[in-house]
């Protein structure tokens, strides 16, 4: 929205929301009475600080923790998002990431020691499709291997992962700044990619704007390119040039994959909150199921077996089948748990009552009836832009 800050959407949202800063927030005691929701005698719901947060927050009740842009390396992320759910209670860290958000991050760390090296080890980590978020910190952190039990992004939802070969648009890009230094010019990541879908439109057809940006980032993360810095009078900037590996994947020596998803599936039939029964049958009695399963699994929280939403979804579309269940929970917890979930919801489908049947009937389609309208309902999006720096 042209002339609209965060702030405002926020505010208009009536999302109640402070700025926290330890040198600005005075007394201790204020800031725990912060915490506890007491300040101006309306709780607030959202907190914005700054990158180095970490040591300045102290509550123990975050719910969330939310990465408007991203960090400068799996160290300062994995202390910033442990912020959460210090009390032991399920909590969420969302990362907003995309490719051409490394270069603005690039210009600012690399000239620290090791700046580049751990700021593409946190891009790395976003732009794996595969790999377990919980296990690429053991892994970065030289720790034995651990399951996260389907908590994080990629083992939690059933996504498609494919590999696709992109050598040739690989040697495409590479030819292409050949080129470009040869008549002793520069491009940026985005000017790069720009040129590329004008002088190679088949490689725009093939692959999105995003996906071009995103293999340009994985050569360089390979050391096929590199970033080159050059300070302005306002500003400095990250170009993109040749790497020491280039010649490697013009001679054929090296194939480029890049992970692609097919697009997670779509879970639809959730009902509102304001017309759902906070309290169903069915819901109770997955409720009790999951603190069963918890504590036959070694003890782990209710919500890593079934979150509160899951089992809100599964209550309004009561699946009969492993498929119908995956498509809510993932393969993950549809393989360890699925066949259980799956009874609990048979014997509820066949013991309902013909009221309670109806009842829902109608919900639903009063639901079908109001789907434009809450269509139209704005949802508020953090997500990065260029215009703002």
């Amino acid at each position: 929205m042209c002339g609209h800050t965060r702030k405002d959407k926020i505010r208009n949202e009536d999302i109640r929301g402070k700025a926290g800063v330890a040198e600005i927030e005075g007394k201790m005691r204020e800031n725990r009475l912060w915490w506890f929701g007491h300040v101006q005698r309306r709780p607030t719901d959202a907190s914005v600080r700054r990158c180095d947060y970490g040591t300045e927050v102290q509550g123990r009740r975050v719910r969330f923790v939310i990465h408007h842009s991203l960090s400068k390396s799996m160290e300062t992320y994995y202390q910033e998002s442990g912020r959460a759910g210090r009390d032991g209670l399920p909590s969420q860290c969302l990362l907003y990431f995309r490719p051409g958000d490394v270069p603005r991050q690039s210009s600012m760390v690399f000239y620290e020691n090791s700046g580049l090296q751990n700021l593409y080890d946190i891009v790395r980590y976003c732009q794996s499709k595969r790999q377990c978020r919980h296990s690429s910190f053991f892994r970065h952190f030289a720790e034995p291997l651990q399951d996260c039990n389907g908590m994080c992004d990629n083992c939690a939802f059933s996504n498609e992962v494919k590999e696709l070969d992109v050598s040739r648009h690989a040697k495409v890009i590479i030819s292409l700044l050949q080129d470009v230094q040869e008549n002793d010019q520069r491009l940026t990541v985005l000017q790069l990619v720009d040129k590329i879908k004008i002088k190679h439109k088949e490689l725009g057809s093939e692959l999105n704007r995003e996906e071009i940006e995103k293999l340009v980032i994985q050569l360089i993360l390979d050391r096929f390119l590199k970033e080159e810095f050059q300070h302005t009078a306002y500003a400095t900037n990250a170009y993109v040039t040749i790497g020491p590996l280039a010649k490697q994947v013009l001679q054929g020596k090296r194939s480029i994959k890049l992970e692609m998803t097919s697009g997670q599936k779509k879970v639809a039939g959730m009902r509102s909150v304001k017309h759902r029964r906070a309290s169903s049958t069915l819901e109770l009695k997955l409720d009790e199921l999951r603190k069963e399963l918890s504590s036959v699994h070694g003890g782990i929280f209710p919500h890593s077996v079934l979150s509160t939403q899951q089992i809100s979804l599964i209550s309004a579309q009561k699946p009969n089948s492993m498929e119908l269940l995956e498509n809510i929970i993932g393969k993950v917890k549809t393989e360890k748990y699925g066949n259980r979930i799956l009874e609990q919801v048979t014997k509820y489908a066949d013991s309902a009552q013909p009221d309670e049947v109806k009842e829902e009937e109608e919900e639903e389609n009063e639901n079908r009836a109001s789907k434009r309208l809450k269509s139209k309902k704005q949802l508020i999006l953090v997500e990065s832009s260029d215009d703002e720096s």
